[in-house]
C-alpha cells in the first residue's frame, strides 16, 4: 500500500517501550508519526500534517478511568480521524465501550508487526477491526456463564420462566427471519460477506441486503455493533442460527 497517501499518526502511549516499539514498526510504512504525543488535551497540527489522513493510536492503559471520555471529544475535534485502541489484554466490555464512543479499531499489543500494519490499513479504508479470536473466546465464556446462571435460576425458581417466555411483538429478536439469524451468527464469527455468501449458498448482494435489514431491525449502525448486540440479546439456542420461537 505504498502508493496510498501518508497518514499522520499520533500516539497516546503511557509505556515508553511500547511507544518506541510502535515507532520502529511504523518507521518504514505510510503511517508517519507526529512529533507530539496525545495525552488528554488538544494536538496542534501544522498545515502539512492536517492535509493528510489522521490516525490516533491510544494505549488503553493511559485511560483507565474511561476510554469513552477521551474518544468522544477527540472525534468531535477531528471528525474525519480514525481512532484505534491498543490493549494489553482483551476486555469485551472495554471494547464495546470504545466502539460505542466512536473508535474504529481495537487491537491487542501482542499483535504481530505485519498484522498490526494491515489492521491500520483496513481502518483507514473505513473498516472496523478487532481481534476476532479473542472476541469469540469471550463470547464462548460468556455463554457458559449464562448457561450456569440459567441452570441455577431454574433450580431456585422454576416458575420464573414464565416472565421471560413472553416477548413483546415488537421485540427485535422476533422480527428476525431464520436467514437473518443465520447471518447474524456469521457476523458474530467475524465472517466477511463473501464467506457468508459461500456458506449459505446465496449471492453476496443478497447477504448485503440481509445485513442492512438486520442493522435496521436491531437498531445498530454497523456489523460490529450487530455482533455485540447478539452477544447481549440472543440466547445460546438462538445463536445457532435458528429463529426465536
Amino acid at each position: 500500500m505504498s502508493h496510498l497517501l501518508p497518514v499522520t499518526t499520533i500516539l497516546g502511549c503511557k509505556n515508553s517501550m511500547l511507544r518506541e516499539g510502535l515507532r520502529h514498526i511504523l518507521s518504514s510504512t505510510r503511517f508517519k508519526l507526529h512529533p507530539e504525543s496525545f495525552g488528554r488535551g488538544e494536538v496542534r497540527l501544522d498545515d502539512s500534517a492536517s492535509d493528510h489522513p489522521l490516525l490516533f493510536v491510544l494505549d488503553a492503559n493511559l485511560y483507565l478511568s474511561g476510554l469513552a471520555d477521551v474518544i468522544g471529544p477527540l472525534k468531535l475535534q477531528h471528525p474525519q480521524a480514525r481512532v484505534v485502541i491498543l490493549a494489553d489484554v482483551f476486555n469485551l466490555d472495554g471494547m464495546k465501550s470504545a466502539f460505542q464512543a466512536g473508535a474504529d479499531g481495537y487491537c491487542l499489543a501482542t499483535t504481530g508487526c505485519e498484522a498490526l500494519i494491515k489492521y491500520l490499513d483496513l481502518v483507514m479504508l473505513g473498516e472496523v477491526v478487532f481481534p476476532s479470536a479473542a472476541f469469540l473466546t469471550a463470547i464462548s465464556t460468556l455463554g457458559m456463564e449464562d448457561d450456569a446462571q440459567k441452570d441455577a435460576s431454574a433450580i431456585r425458581a422454576p416458575a420464573v420462566r414464565a416472565s421471560h417466555a413472553v416477548d413483546g411483538q415488537d421485540s427485535p429478536i422476533r422480527t428476525l427471519s431464520s436467514r437473518e439469524a443465520e447471518i447474524l451468527h456469521c457476523l458474530m464469527q467475524g465472517s466477511p460477506n463473501k464467506v457468508i455468501a459461500r456458506k449459505l449458498d446465496v449471492a453476496e448482494a443478497t447477504v448485503k441486503v440481509h445485513i442492512k435489514a438486520i442493522l435496521r431491525k436491531i437498531r445498530v449502525a454497523n456489523r460490529t455493533q450487530a455482533a455485540m448486540w447478539a452477544v447481549n440479546h440472543l440466547s445460546p439456542d438462538q445463536m445457532d442460527g435458528s429463529r426465536a420461537p
